[in-house]
């Protein structure tokens, strides 16, 4: 029996929105639910912090923020579509 779920759209929604993809595939979803919190919060914060603040240090912040941000978004888009294909081959 196949699980029907497409490994790119749960890697798409775990790249964009982390923790999205394990809630699509409804698997981990303690996980994903908690990911999607904490990207939430992120996001948030960031937004909340008056740009002087940011700006004070540098744009070597944003850059090394930025890689880490997309390393993790990158990580896990790749551990929910390995997921999603060994739930797929059951």
């Amino acid at each position: 029996m196949s699980y029907g779920k497409s490994p790119w759209v749960a890697a798409f929604l775990n790249f964009v929105f982390w923790g999205a993809g394990y809630v699509y595939i409804r698997h981990r979803m303690f996980l994903g639910v908690g990911l999607l919190f904490i990207f939430i919060l992120n996001f948030l914060i960031i937004m909340a912090i008056p740009n002087m603040i940011l700006l004070r240090n540098s744009e070597l912040f944003f850059i090394w923020l930025s890689f880490i941000w997309f390393v993790l978004s990158l990580l896990f888009a790749v551990d929910v579509y390995k997921e999603t294909e060994e739930l797929n081959r059951i």
